[in-house]
């Protein structure tokens, strides 16, 4: 993590970005039983925005926490994705990213918010 005047970033690339799109089944099972998505959603504050390779979301300062969270389980989970969060006095930008074939998977991840 890198820290300038106002500004933490977390940057995170995919430690097996060719590896097979699937997560580890123990770690998103525990994630979904403890309502960690739920509260994730919770602090979006604008509508998830496509990119050519992911998605980019953009989260409340008062989430901080839990982005970092959900970037430190998602990397361990899904080791084929790119994932960075950027924190400002205005808010946090969560990029998540990954290869052409791992697009519809990226977009499903917050399409139910």
């Amino acid at each position: 993590m890198t820290q300038a005047r106002d500004v933490e970033v977390i940057e995170l690339r995919a430690a097996h970005p060719d590896g097979d799109l699937a997560c580890e089944f123990a770690i998103a099972a525990a994630t979904a039983r403890s309502g960690f998505r739920e509260e994730l959603a919770r602090g979006i504050i604008q509508p998830v925005r496509d990119l050519d390779d992911g998605v980019e979301v953009s989260f409340s300062v008062e989430s901080w926490d839990i982005v970092r969270r959900y970037v430190e389980m998602e990397s361990r989970c899904c080791s084929f994705l790119n994932l960075s969060a950027r924190k400002t006095a205005d808010a946090i930008v969560l990029t998540v990213t990954g290869r052409p074939e791992a697009r519809d998977f990226i977009a499903g991840i917050f399409a139910a918010t």
